[in-house]
């Protein structure tokens, strides 16, 4: 299978700097960068590439001047100002190459989805592969991007997708520091559906009936009932999103760290608790919480000791404890009943009270959120990391050697006490009497559980450095050996280990070499496929080190060219076992003449010994520029990464011949290239300081082999194309009248009329069929990019981050496009919205944005066609932050170091095309987030 979540084109103009930037030392706290201002929030000083910084690599730390891998990094500062409860949303905007965007929305499974460089990259946590939601942002000392061969390549079959490294704080020797922080949010939902009210629901149905051929079901006077509102029993006109949603719901974090010691020890301690509410109403009569919420509590404690001169330990413990509720019809449940339940179906409560409904719809919605009781989840989390640190001077200096051991559980349980309800029809008859019919059952709550997830992962490494400096030349070398064992529920183990080496080599900081590679090794394939061999070296001149540029250009310190090729591995499609063959349970088969019925087993999905990991070959160039007194900041990149045996099935409904499903093969082929821009520039004038940054990505996809089964025309292969082109007919209007239809192409198996969707009959054969599908998405490169800026003066401070995304196109169809289609479990017909009130007619044929409308779908006109395919690029105010640091000489009365308060804003303002949906948002469902944030941080 080809690689997951990749995206057409990506660019991202980058983020002016928050006005603190922290470095992070070898076995130290991260270290502020103070300008002269006031205590609390500090001007970034130093440059924001790091360029000057130690920075962490996978398996070290290297030095950013130095550095020849594709890196991006964000600091601690620069993640604390974003109002959201993972870590992943605070990253949107503010690094080259990673494109985020929401997928889920939640509470508690809000977390962006991430493709770096159009593949979803490998998360390392202090050196351990894992799980984001464990972390929260005050705990992190900085997050990198590593985009290429020479800086993935170490991890072997897992480095192709590139890796998102996070490292967490650590202590310092020196003054305990103490931090709290208090925040409150407010969340409101962005751009929920606009529904059609009872009366013009009404009369579209009963033009959508007379369009295919029926009679109407509402009368004239039915009609004047909801449009007077005279009989809200007989005919409702219910706004469900008023009825059971709030218009904001509340968002509440704590966090306090400590952090210090002395030239023996040092400590950094974090708790964190979070409470993130959901939007449901609830009732009083309650005695459980029916309302969807999240609740977290993080820990954290790094502590590091010299046991001796020579001897480091560092231990690292971790733990999450998050709980979770919804109401007991799943939350995911009442959301799909909103979008799909009309205004006019039913009234929320009877005039006697009782719970409303029909046979068409026995799920009432209030019912769902107030009475249907509750589903708590519970997840926890725990991790211990254990690392041993030997100096080995003595044999060689800057000869070391380290031991680590990490050792993570994952256990999830969910509960059930939902409890079912009945609902009743009721017909008011006028001087007769008042018939009511009850429909379902008032059952007893459920009392029961699941454990869905009890995980285990262990992780060991051994690792000997050498890391020295001869006069104008400095030598690193890192050899290693790791073993990653990950055991979920109670299935076997997947092993990923690798010995890997590392060499890096400069000469007086101007002729730059490195050199990487991994023998890795997977236990998820045959046992002669599991190891491979994966190689990357990089060369760089820092030309500003030479004499002659110095002397000519003086003001530009930094000049670097880089570039690196190698192989990378992805075993992300490797399976479980898959080349083993299975059989699944008994199934029956009839045999003789009369037949008799035999058991047997059946042969599942066929096995593949061959398989083996998918490979990419990386290609990065890159130039690193600071001037100015590393006040000005450039890197530009290109890349292009070609991606080779590529896990699919061959072909299309091939397995049609053997009756059975075909193994997943290595026969795919991808090439994946895009250029990177990151830019910034900062100063201070007298109190005034600012700063300004921003990215921009290009990323492009092409299928290069794919085993595609033969295409009578170029324009239906999928080869050639972008990865994940959605294919479909070309739109070229609406039929405006019978001649229209009569003198048009036909169209196999369907029987247009005006008001359909027109399309190109792409091969002039007269006839709308296969032959007719072409590429409908985009085959420009998608951008994605942000903009941060950042301004203090005195103890004021401000900044805000734009992020947007262009070339991006989406397909939209479903409930949250289609008039009057039902796919929840309602079974009555499904709602409509504003957007067809556009749909054509007669008297707006010239006019009409929609077309005609049908009940229960529609074969022609929701097919996939550039008319569904809709511009989804957008520039988004994603967050704003303004703060208040009081001076110290008012808050070192009472013994405190400095006092903040700010407001923070998040998701404020979208700019899109799209008229009437999110541009992260566009399935429908439970609704993106504004956040309206205060908080007051506090140090000692």
């Amino acid at each position: 299978m080809m690689r997951k979540y990749a995206l057409p084109f990506f660019v991202g103009m980058m983020a002016l700097s928050p006005l603190t930037s922290e470095a992070t030392p070898a076995g130290g706290d991260t270290a502020v960068r103070k300008a002269p201002a006031s205590p609390g929030r500090q001007v970034v000083t130093g440059p924001a590439l790091a360029l000057k910084d130690t920075v962490p690599v996978l398996f070290g730390v290297q030095h950013g001047n130095n550095l020849l891998q594709s890196y991006g990094i964000v600091r601690t500062d620069e993640l604390l100002n974003v109002p959201v409860t993972s870590l992943e949303n605070v990253l949107y905007g503010k690094l080259a190459g990673l494109f985020l965007y929401q997928v889920a929305l939640a509470p508690g499974e809000d977390a962006a989805s991430a493709s770096l460089r159009g593949s979803t990259p490998l998360i390392v946590v202090d050196g351990v592969p894992r799980l984001l939601t464990s972390i929260d942002p005050e705990q992190v000392a900085s997050v990198s991007v590593l985009r290429d061969a020479l800086a993935t390549a170490m991890y072997g079959h897992r480095g192709a997708n590139g890796v998102i490294l996070v490292t967490t704080r650590k202590g310092f020797n020196g003054k305990k520091k103490i931090s709290f922080t208090a925040q409150t949010a407010v969340q409101q939902m962005l751009k929920t559906p606009q529904f059609l009210g009872a009366y013009d629901y009404a009369r579209l149905y009963n033009e959508a009936l007379a369009n295919d051929g029926r009679l109407p079901v509402y009368s004239q006077a039915d009609l004047d009932a909801w449009k007077n509102g005279t009989d809200p029993y007989g005919h409702p006109d219910v706004s469900w999103y008023d009825e059971v949603l709030k218009d904001q719901a509340a968002m509440q974090r704590y966090n306090l760290n400590i952090s210090g010691g002395n030239r023996i020890s040092r400590y950094f301690v974090d708790l964190d608790y979070l409470n993130q509410q959901g939007y449901f109403v609830t009732d009083p009569k309650n005695t459980y919480e029916t309302n969807n919420f999240y609740k977290r509590f993080n820990f954290r404690s790094n502590v590091d000791v010299d046991l001796t001169k020579t001897t480091l330990m560092n231990l690292g413990v971790a733990g999450r404890i998050r709980n979770g509720n919804q109401p007991g019809a799943r939350t995911a449940d009442i959301y799909s009943n909103i979008l799909n339940t009309p205004n006019n179906a039913y009234p929320v409560l009877n005039y006697d009270g009782m719970l409303a409904g029909n046979n068409d719809y026995q799920n009432n919605i209030y019912g769902q959120v107030t009475r249907s009781g509750y589903r708590p989840s519970y997840n926890r989390h725990l991790l211990v990391d254990l690392t041993l640190r030997q100096r080995l001077d003595a044999i060689l200096p800057g000869l070391y050697m380290q031991g680590f051991a990490s050792f993570n559980s994952y256990y999830n349980e969910e509960l059930n006490r939902s409890k079912s309800f009945a609902v009743y029809q009721v017909k008011m008859n006028p001087g007769v009497d008042t018939v009511s019919s009850k429909i379902g059952t008032d059952g007893q709550q459920t009392n029961s559980s699941a454990v869905n997830n009890i995980s285990r992962q262990a992780y060991t490494e051994f690792r000997l450095g050498y890391d020295s400096t001869f006069g104008k030349h400095r030598v690193q070398v890192t050899g290693l050996f790791f073993r990653d064992s990950y055991t979920p529920m109670k299935l076997l183990p997947v092993i990923n280990s690798s010995v890997s080496a590392r060499l890096a080599y400069d000469f007086a900081g101007k002729y730059l070499f490195e050199y990487t590679m991994a023998y890795a090794h997977n236990n998820m394939y045959a046992p002669a496929n599991r190891w491979a061999y994966y190689p990357a070296a990089g060369i760089g001149w820092n030309v500003a080190k030479e004499d002659w540029f110095r002397a000519a250009l003086p003001s530009v310190g930094t000049l670097k060219l880089r570039a690196s090729y190698g192989l990378t591995g992805n075993s992300m499609d490797a399976g479980y076992y898959r080349y083993i063959q299975y059989f699944t349970s008994p199934t029956t088969y009839s045999f003789g003449n009369p037949p008799s019925a035999y058991n047997a087993i059946q042969q599942d999905t066929l096995a593949n010994p061959a398989a083996s990991p998918e490979k990419t070959a990386m290609l990065n160039l890159g130039v690193d520029v600071m001037a100015l007194n590393d006040r000005l900041e450039f890197s530009a990149e290109v890349f292009r990464y070609r991606n080779m045996d590529i896990l699919m099935r061959r072909g299309e409904n091939a397995s049609g011949v053997i009756g059975q499903t075909l193994p997943m093969q290595n026969i795919g082929e991808t090439t994946y290239k895009g250029f990177e821009l990151t830019a910034g520039y900062r100063d201070q004038v007298g109190a005034l300081a600012w700063s300004l940054r921003g990215n921009v990505s290009f990323f492009q996809t092409r299928v290069e082999e794919m085993q595609e089964v033969t295409r009578r025309y170029e324009w239906n292969r999928r080869t050639g194309q972008p990865l994940s082109m959605p294919f479909g007919y070309e739109a070229i209007g609406f039929y405006q009248s019978p001649d229209d239809v009569k003198n048009s192409p036909l169209v196999e198996g369907y029987s247009p009329v005006p008001g359909d969707i027109k399309y190109k009959d792409l091969n002039n054969d007269g006839i709308i069929n296969q032959y007719d599908e072409r590429a409908i998405g985009s085959d420009k490169p998608l951008v994605f990019y942000g903009l941060q800026a950042a301004l203090q003066w005195k103890g004021l401070d401000f900044s805000m981050l734009w992020q947007g995304a262009a070339n991006r196109r989406w397909y939209l169809n479903g409930a949250n496009a289609w008039e009057f289609l039902n796919t929840s479990m309602n079974g009555g017909p499904g709602q409509a919205q504003e957007m067809h009130l556009g749909r054509w007619t007669p008297a707006t044929a010239a006019s009409a944005t929609y077309p005609r409308l049908t009940v229960n779908g529609n074969v022609n006109n929701h097919r996939s066609s550039t008319f569904w395919m809709k511009d989804a690029s957008y520039l988004r105010l994603k967050t704003v932050e303004l703060g208040y640091t009081l001076p110290a000489r008012w808050v070192s009365h009472v013994k405190l170091q400095s006092v903040r308060a700010f407001a923070s804003g998040y998701n404020l303002l979208t700019f899109t095309p799209l008229e009437w949906h999110d541009p992260e948002a566009l399935a429908g469902g439970y609704p993106n987030q504004r956040v309206i944030n205060f908080g007051l941080n506090i140090q000692l």
